[in-house]
């Protein structure tokens, strides 16, 4: 997803998705449809990130799926806008990004382990900002 070696792990170093649980004849009662709910969205944010990725679109991934916590620790890492960084850093045509493990959510908070085209994996640690995840910050897996 980099331009480099590095993907989401060196922009943030500073600074087969999974099923949702249902009942067998696949209806989402209680808990678990709002779990699965809450999972999508999470992986909406995520697809997001994938397609402004690939158009470059630095702007809207600071603005529409960053918390302004973590453009701001981006800006004051990089000493350049979160944009600028954020093109420079994640654009590529053909990247792709796949969700490693289950996406755990606890009330506003979620967390996906997520794994790039070059092998890196990172954990989106993410925040419900009314009806929408944004991504607060990310930590670098093993290997990144």
């Amino acid at each position: 997803m980099l331009a480099g070696k590095r993907g989401l792990a060196l922009l943030f170093a500073a600074a087969a998705l999974p099923g949702c649980g249902g009942d067998d004849d696949g209806a989402q009662t209680g808990t678990q449809a709002t779990v699965a709910s809450d999972q999508r969205g999470v992986l909406r944010t995520i697809d997001a990130l994938q397609t402004a990725s690939r158009r470059g679109a630095g702007d809207e991934i600071c603005r529409s799926l960053f918390t302004p916590q973590l453009v701001r620790s981006i800006e004051q890492a990089s000493t350049r806008t979160c944009a600028t960084e954020v093109r420079t850093r994640l654009f590529r045509p053909n990247a792709t990004i796949s969700v490693q493990r289950g996406i755990m959510v606890e009330g506003d908070t979620a967390t996906a382990v997520i794994r790039e085209q070059n092998g890196d994996t990172s954990t989106l640690h993410m925040v419900r900002q009314g009806d929408r995840w944004r991504i607060d910050r990310v930590t670098p897996g093993a290997g990144s």
